[in-house]
């Protein structure tokens, strides 16, 4: 698990805990489930810049050496930056592509080497964003690292469905967590402004991306490879000419 102490990776990893999955979680940020830690030796947590191909190496190593190979991988480490692409600084655009694109490649690259070596079928989840398809112009460096690591996901999958090794996106739309969340909070108008845009009217939470990520990383998913787990709320679905019912119904034009 990479991005473990982040709002959503945190609870993917006491949710694949509480499942008696065996977890080893890596960050830059230091580790918040230190609840976890226990006489089973069944959770571990690794500070890692994800970002350096040599030290998620040295991780995945680790790992392998006191529990085998890997057979799941959550892939949610990430940062995103706020500024349009050509504000957009040579240090903030190095630093969102490497924390987001570079550590899943890293990742997956080390957790697939290891499977195929050892004929271990496996599931790689990439957690991504709505925004891979729908440009964020104020957030165009984010924008641009999430749409590299879907094809990233659809290359892998391509390239090792023959292995046993699935590999598929979760992709949510507004989620109540880190940045968005303390936005939202501090700025009512703002929140109302986003429940307006969003044709369910609903923001998502860490739990509900978690359930999209538990689906597709469970044994029961023999088949779904390289697909895209979109969960936005519509987002995706409308336009300025075309909101939704909702804004339909209060007197918007529909043709």
């Amino acid at each position: 698990m990479t991005g473990g102490s982040g709002d959503i990776g945190s609870h993917i990893v006491r949710s694949l805990r509480d499942r008696g999955v065996r977890v080893a979680s890596a960050d830059i940020k230091p580790k918040r489930d230190s609840h976890l830690d226990g006489a089973d030796g069944s959770y571990r947590f690794d500070e890692v810049d994800l970002s350096d191909s040599q030290a998620v190496e040295e991780w995945i190593a680790a790992v392998v050496q006191a529990w085998g190979v890997p057979t799941i991988g959550v892939l949610a480490a990430g940062i995103s930056g706020a500024s349009r692409l050509v504000e957009t600084k040579d240090q903030e655009w190095r630093g969102v592509l490497a924390s987001c694109l570079d550590s899943a490649f890293f990742t997956a690259r080390s957790l697939i080497t290891r499977m195929v070596a050892a004929s271990v079928p496996g599931r790689i989840v990439t957690v991504g964003s709505w925004a891979a398809h729908a440009p964020h112009p104020h957030i165009g460096s984010y924008s641009v690292a999430k749409a590299g690591m879907r094809m990233l996901m659809r290359t892998l999958a391509l390239d090792h469905a023959s292995d046993g090794i699935l590999v598929n996106e979760v992709a949510p739309g507004i989620v109540e967590a880190g940045l968005s969340k303390a936005l939202l909070a501090a700025d009512e108008e703002l929140k109302d402004r986003t429940l307006e845009a969003i044709p369910t009217g609903k923001t998502l939470n860490p739990e509900q991306v978690t359930r999209d990520v538990l689906h597709l990383c469970s044994p029961l998913n023999v088949a779904t490879t390289g697909a895209v787990l979109v969960s936005d709320g519509g987002l995706s679905l409308a336009s300025l000419m075309n909101r939704g019912h909702r804004a339909q119904d209060e007197g918007e034009a529909c043709e």
